[in-house]
């Protein structure tokens, strides 16, 4: 990669680097964990302990405060100095503005060696905030996509009031629906029937998403630590395992639901590309998350696709197809939409004649 001394100036290299998914290049650029949940979760409790783990001993943190005046901040420790404030407004709201200068900012005051080095960044979002503005902003920000990059978000979901706040808030579901790890707080203050109903509530809406409760008096999840939550390329069982937990067009929640859809036919990239927008531009409100395998025509291997709202992210190569069938498979989470009607677009899209097929078991 062109800045690879560049980043080296800065920082020594990662002991775990994550591979390109272009040319199997290490990939340098500094990690992102967004930390996000509905109000009052308890994202700063969980933001205090991780902070005090050696495993983000060098992670520069960014709090956003919802108001003028800052305050959740304050409760945190011995960060170093590590630490930088976006008040004012929601972070989604602000993202064009405050995060990027406050990411760029950090990054060359690191470089002058005016704060501390560090090796991954934690943001903190507002509890009404989607992370699907700062992943949009991560990739496609010229300065930032060079130097940062995401490796997960972690969801905090209330143990005694998700199920009431996934029923009642959009921005709880679309929290939980981009979640890469979701973290149950406050399990102490429940029965353990509630917990479980709590669990079931999330599922419902993301059903491949790892879940972890976090008790007040035991060590951290490992997997709050892990320096990235995200799945690489080259974890096609994962991926499958993802898509296997749909059912075709489930879902309790009445305004959260999933739309499976499989492509019965071979579909070139610039058709896939072109419908896809097409798609997405007539429902991009509703689309939470994107997911699937799709094996484009000429190709021998498929590609991993991934996507909110407008944006589709460019697809991923896979080393192999993840079963021997060989199947096309899209996973839509979608809010205030028809899951048929989703299909019957994505059919004539996508150039797809006859009825979707059941996800493979």
């Amino acid at each position: 990669m062109r800045h690879v001394s560049f980043f080296r100036s800065i920082m020594p290299v990662m002991q775990t680097s994550v591979q390109s998914r272009f040319d199997g290049a290490a990939d340098y650029r500094i990690g992102v964990t967004v930390l996000t949940g509905f109000l009052g979760s308890g994202k700063t409790t969980l933001l205090n302990r991780l902070v005090q783990d050696r495993a983000y001993s060098d992670a520069a943190v960014i709090v956003n405060e919802f108001g003028e005046i800052g305050v959740d901040h304050h409760l945190l420790r011995h960060t170093d100095g590590r630490i930088a404030v976006i008040e004012g407004g929601c972070i989604c709201c602000t993202v064009n503005g405050g995060l990027v200068n406050t990411l760029r900012d950090l990054f060359m005051l690191a470089l002058r060696r005016q704060v501390p080095r560090f090796h991954r960044v934690l943001i903190e979002t507002t509890g009404l905030a989607t992370p699907a503005a700062i992943l949009f902003t991560l990739r496609h920000e010229h300065f930032l996509a060079e130097r940062y990059a995401h490796r997960g978000t972690i969801v905090v979901a209330d143990a005694k009031h998700i199920q009431a706040q996934l029923a009642e808030q959009p921005e709880a579901s679309q929290q939980i629906a981009l979640a890469d790890l979701v973290i149950c707080s406050k399990p102490d203050l429940v029965r353990a029937p509630m917990l479980a109903d709590a669990v079931d509530a999330v599922r419902q809406i993301n059903p491949g998403v790892p879940i972890g409760v976090q008790w007040p008096d035991t060590p951290l999840d490992e997997r709050l630590l892990a320096p990235s939550l995200t799945r690489s390329h080259d974890s096609q069982g994962d991926l499958r395992g993802w898509l296997a937990r749909f059912s075709p067009l489930g879902g309790r929640h009445s305004q959260v639901r999933h739309a499976v859809f499989e492509l019965s036919e071979p579909v070139s990239r610039a058709v896939f590309l072109t419908g896809m927008a097409r798609v997405q531009e007539a429902h991009h409100r509703s689309l939470l998350r994107i997911k699937g395998i799709v094996g484009f025509e000429g190709e021998s291997l498929p590609c991993a696709i991934h996507g909110v709202h407008r944006d589709l992210y460019p697809p991923e190569p896979l080393a192999v197809w993840p079963e021997d069938a060989h199947r096309s498979w899209l996973v839509f989470i979608v809010r205030e939409l028809d899951p048929g009607a989703l299909v019957q677009a994505l059919r004539a899209s996508l150039l797809q004649p006859g009825p979707e097929s059941p996800v493979p078991a």
